[in-house]
This record gives structure tokens, sequence and C-alpha cells, in this order.
């Protein structure tokens, strides 16, 4: 979860149990994976799925609470939460939008994706357990012919909640524009209500995230008062700001030892101007680029989320942009636009190498496979996004392995040269913590490296253009690479003579707007031993 105190934000991993998930294409071979789908929330896949899905459920449910005016009050509050949520955020599209459009705009937007995975959590579930008599089982069975599996639950409400809190910590987000829907200086008209904004503060506060839970308690106080709210009381409210300073001054010593990353840098009963730790990191760290702490990779991380630029000048002075013919023939006529961010060790942009019916199909297979990351276990990688792998045969129309091998020079193609092909899908909050794709640097002794040797190179390839967020940062490059669709990041993930290019440590910043997806294929060192020979120099 969210409340990890040595990593970057770290997701619930909790198993959902579902029973089907979205159909496979026709005559698409896809490979099996017997593991549940990916939960909602960190599935844009799924999630816009069940966004398409709601329009039919609203639909029925309007329809139920116009016929009985039993348990009205319960049908109404989901009725409510949608119409000011979803409904009020889509208004803008034509009556007869398509649904899928209707839904994909629903799920861009990170506090109308958030609300209906709380929605069905909460006044949905609520509904369901009350019907009972036989028109209402009529009803029941109407929704499970939506063909759905298991509907958002508790564990997804959770991962939802750690989304928006991902966003909040990450980019330092004006919690009150954030939650009247001001999102990274865009207006809409989809925010929260003041239960809502007290239910998070109140999470905040049970996990630990003593920094964010001011802010939401202080707007929650705010709407309160300016609304006239009787939701919440200012004596809960009180309590709760009580209990924060409590439970943040009584762990305060080993939480500092711990590195945690939602105190202050003090204690709070009697601090007169208390300052975030993550403000105290962040300059520091950021004035102090030779740092070399464990420490520094995750703030200069969160300063390069939010656009701060790192690399030194002399560094810059050496970037260039070209068309290059020169890989292979195959570029004579039409070369690579390639964007040189960093000279040594080299990381490349290369644009336009995909097209958008490749696109499409590498999405439209790896959609029924999407799963979520496994357990977040000693030495993981906290993620939160949604995985599939699909080897050369899955995509036989799409040879990207061929493509990579014509601009890298490298053996791609067949299992003991690379890593099946990864694909991505992340929503909302939907991040990766800083990392090396270097297996030794998780586990040296990795039965992979004995078979075909650690990762040499990473291919990533966007698959679209992200409205907010989703940047790739390179902390100790001091860089980071913008989403561009159809554009791919390439870099060496080891040294000549073999071993870990610690140079490499690289994130996915959060998705603020819109979804993200990537494909990412990796080459291995035993295959490419003489398409990359060692170095003279044993220490290159």
């Amino acid at each position: 979860m969210l409340n990890s105190i040595t990593t970057v934000i770290v997701i619930c991993v909790s198993q959902i149990v579902c029973s089907t998930p979205l159909s496979s294409p026709a005559n698409t071979a896809v490979p099996e994976i017997e593991e549940p789908p990916a939960p909602y929330s960190l599935s844009s896949t799924y999630l816009t799925y069940l966004a398409k899905v709601e329009q039919e459920v609203y639909k029925e449910i309007k329809q139920y609470a116009g016929d009985l005016q039993e348990r009205l009050q319960l049908a109404q509050a989901y009725l409510k939460d949608y119409e000011d949520s979803t409904l009020k955020g889509t208004n803008h599209l034509p009556k007869n939008a398509d649904p899928w459009q209707r839904a994909g705009e629903a799920t861009t937007h990170p506090l109308m994706a958030y609300r209906m995975v709380r929605r069905f959590s909460k006044e949905f579930q609520n509904f369901v357990l009350n019907l009972d008599q036989v028109l209402e089982n009529k009803m029941v069975q109407r929704l499970k012919d939506q063909g759905l599996h298991n509907w958002p639950g508790e564990t997804d409400l959770v991962e939802a909640t750690d989304a928006l809190l991902r966003l909040h910590y990450v980019y330092d987000m004006d919690i009150e524009q954030f939650a009247n829907g001001n999102i990274g200086g865009v207006a809409t008209n989809v925010g929260l209500t003041t239960a809502q904004i007290f239910e998070v503060a109140e999470y905040t506060i049970d996990y630990g995230y003593h920094t964010l839970a001011f802010d939401w308690l202080n707007v929650a106080e705010s709407k309160m008062k300016n609304e006239n709210c009787t939701a919440i009381s200012q004596t809960q409210i009180d309590r709760a700001y009580a209990r924060n300073i409590q439970l943040h001054d009584n762990e305060y010593v080993h939480n500092a030892e711990m590195q945690h990353l939602f105190i202050f840098n003090e204690k709070l009963k009697d601090s007169t101007n208390p300052l975030r730790m993550r403000d105290v990191k962040i300059n520091y760290f950021t004035k102090n680029l030779d740092d070399t702490a464990m420490q520094a990779g995750h703030y200069k991380f969160l300063a390069m989320c939010n656009g701060i630029h790192l690399q030194d000048a002399k560094v810059k002075s050496k970037l260039k942009c070209w068309l290059d013919t020169q890989r292979n023939p195959y570029f004579t006529i039409n070369p690579l636009k390639i964007e040189l961010l960093q000279e040594e060790p080299p990381l490349l942009q290369i644009y336009d190498v995909i097209s958008d019916k490749w696109i499409a199909d590498l999405k439209k297979t790896a959609t029924p496979s999407l799963r979520r990351p496994p357990p977040v276990a000693a030495g993981a990688t906290p993620r939160s996004a949604a995985y599939a792998w699909l080897r050369d045969e899955h995509i036989p129309n799409t040879p990207l392995s061929r493509r990579i091998e014509l601009i890298t020079g490298l053996n791609v193609r067949g299992m003991a040269a690379s890593d099946a092909l990864q694909i991505a899908s992340y929503s909302f909050g939907g991040h990766v913590s800083t990392h090396y794709d270097s297996l030794a640097a998780t586990d040296p002794n990795d039965p992979v490296i004995a078979a075909k040797g650690d990762r040499v190179t990473t291919f990533l390839i966007y698959l679209n253009d992200v409205e907010q967020g989703g940047l790739t940062p390179f902390p100790i490059l001091g860089t980071f690479v913008k989403p561009v669709k159809a554009s791919a990041v390439l870099w060496y993930n080891a040294l000549k003579n073999g071993s870990i290019d610690s140079r490499m440590l690289h994130g996915a910043c959060p998705v603020i707007m819109g979804h993200k997806w990537i494909a990412t294929k990796w080459t291995h060192l035993n295959e490419n031993m003489w398409t990359r020979p060692c170095d003279l120099n044993s220490s290159l």
C-alpha cells in the first residue's frame, strides 16, 4: 500500500477473485495467464470498460428507482453520485456520442474515475445488498448479464484512494483546487463532496500519511463551513486533527530513522513552524546533485516529475536532433528521427518508430491478458499498472522485434535474445518507482541471467500521448523523457564489461489526466556479446 516508508509509493496488491476477463479478440493467440484480471484502478482498459458498463447500470438503477419507492434512498445515493461526477463530467459530449467515447472521457479524469470506483464500492454495494424481492432479483440478473467480472469492492476503493494520494504526494497538489475539480491548471466540473473529502482524510490518518492528512482536513473543514454541510461536524474534524498529531508524534523517532515519506521535520505538538520532510529533502538533493545517498534518487525523481531539469549545463550543450540513415539501409529513404537526451551514457528518443495500426494491434492483443503486477516483495519495484506479455507469435502482423533489430543493430528475435514484449497500461495515479532494469540489480542469482545473460538494453515505446503526468525521469542523469506517441526511448542497462550501469536509475511518474500505454522490449547479453563487444578499457 501507499504507506511504505522505504520506497516510493507502494500500492495495495491484495488479490481479487474475478470470474470473467474481457473477451479475447477473434482469431488472436494470446498467452494463457491464470491470475485474476487486473483490478480496476490499475488498468485503463478495465476502468474504461467499467465506465462503459456503468452507462447501462445507471439506466437500470434509474428505471428501478422510478418503479420502486421502497429503498429509494439507497438507489438515489448511487444516482446522485453518478450524475454529480460522470454525467456532469461528460455532458459536453454530443447526446449521440459513442458509449466508448463517453467511457474514455470518464476515465481520463482522476476524480471521475476515483468516484466511479468508490461509487461501486459504497453506494452500489449498499443498493445491491438490499435487493431481495422478486422484482429486485430480476434486476440483479440484468446487472449480472452485463458480462463484467466482480464489481469493484473495498480493495478497489483502497487502490483508487492510493492513486489519488499518490498524485497528491508526487505533484504536491493544491487539494482545495484538486478536490474542486481544478486539476493541473485544467478546470473540470467534477470534484469531491465534503463527506468524500473527509473520508479520504480519515484514510490518510489511518495509514500514516500525516503530511497529506492536514491538506484534506483543511479542505473538508473549509467546505463544511462554506457550504453548511451537515454530513460531518466540527467535532469530527477537530478529533481527526488531534488524532493525526498524536499518531505523528508517537511514532516520530522511529519514522524519522526509517526515512518515512509523510512526516514533518519535528514533532508537531509544541512546534510553531514545522516543515514537511518532503520539502526539506527535495531542497537539499536538488542543490547537492553529487550526493549519492539512497534517498537522493527518490527526491530527485519527485522534482523531475514536476518538470525540474537537473541536467548539467555542459551536458545540455551537447544535445542535438538529427535524421539518421546510417544505422541500416532500411532507413535510407525513411530516416530515423533521433533526439539525443544524454551523450554519456547514451539516452536516445527516436520518433515515429511504430504506426497507428501496430499500436492498435498491440493494445487489442494485450487487453485480454492484462494482469496486476506481482505482490511487492523484498527487492521488488513498487508499481501501479496492469501488464501483459506478448511473444512474437502473438503479434504476427506487428513484427516489432525485427524493427528494433534494425534500429539497434542487436539480436532481438528469439526468447534467448530478449524477453517477451511487455505491455503496460496505466490509469490515473499509475506509476513505477525508481529502479534498474538490470535483473542483477534485484537478484544477482536470477536464473534468467544464467540462461541468457542480464538485460543489455531497454527499448521503451510510448503507445499514446498522455494528457498530464507520466514522465520517465532518470534521477542520476538529471533528465526526463516526455511520453510522445509512437516514439521510443533507448538506453543501455549495462556497461560494456557487463556490470550494471548505476547511472540508469529511472521510474515512471504517476498519470494525472488521461491514460498511458507503453511497450517495452529488453535484450539480453549472451546473444549480443559479439554485437556489443567489451571495450579495451575494462572499466567501461
